[in-house]
C-alpha cells in the first residue's frame, strides 16, 4: 500500500496567503489594461478628427471656401463629397463624421448645446466615458471683431 502524503495545515494557509497576495497585486492591473484602452481609443478618434479638419481646411483654403458658414464637402471633389463643412471643419453631425471617420466602434448622440455632438464608445456607453466635438464657429471678441473659433475636443475619461 502506497504512503499518503500529508501537508500541515500551515502549509495550506501559506499557499492561500499567497495567491490572495498574488491576486490583490495582479488583478488591478488586468482591470486598468481595458481603461487604459478606452482612453486611448478616444484620444485616437481625437486624432483622426483632428486630421480631418486640418485635411479639409487646407483643401478649403485652396478652393477659397474656409470662411463659409456651411459649405458642402462636393466642391472640394467626388472623393469628399457628401459631408459638410463649417468654416473649413467638419459639420457636428452623425453623418458628416460618420463620412470620415468610418469607424463601428463609435456612438453618435447629440447634446443639448448647439453646434456639439457627444462620441461614445459603441459598447461602453456612460456619462463619464465620452468625447465631446463642438464644430466651429463665429465669435465676438473683446474688441468688436469677430473671429473663426476652430473646433474643439473634449474628453472626459474619468468613467472609463
Amino acid at each position: 500500500m502506497k504512503k499518503r502524503i500529508e501537508y500541515p495545515l500551515f502549509e495550506y494557509v501559506v499557499i492561500i496567503i499567497l495567491l490572495f497576495v498574488v491576486a490583490i497585486f495582479a488583478l488591478p492591473k488586468f482591470i486598468d489594461v481595458g481603461i487604459e484602452a478606452r482612453i486611448k481609443a478616444l484620444n485616437a478618434t481625437v486624432l483622426s478628427i483632428s486630421s480631418v479638419n486640418r485635411m479639409l481646411y487646407s483643401r478649403a483654403l485652396i478652393k477659397g471656401v474656409q470662411e463659409n458658414a456651411l459649405q458642402t464637402t462636393d466642391i472640394l471633389g467626388e472623393k469628399d463629397a457628401g459631408a459638410y463643412l463649417i468654416y473649413g471643419e467638419l459639420r457636428a453631425q452623425e453623418k458628416d463624421l460618420q463620412r470620415f471617420l468610418d469607424s463601428d466602434l463609435i456612438e453618435y448622440a447629440p447634446t443639448n448645446k448647439e453646434g456639439v455632438i457627444r462620441l461614445y464608445l459603441d459598447r461602453f456607453k456612460n456619462d463619464a466615458c465620452y468625447l465631446d466635438y463642438q464644430q466651429a464657429a463665429q465669435k465676438m471678441m473683446p474688441n468688436g471683431r469677430v473671429a473663426i473659433q476652430k473646433a474643439t475636443y473634449r474628453v472626459k475619461s474619468t468613467g472609463c
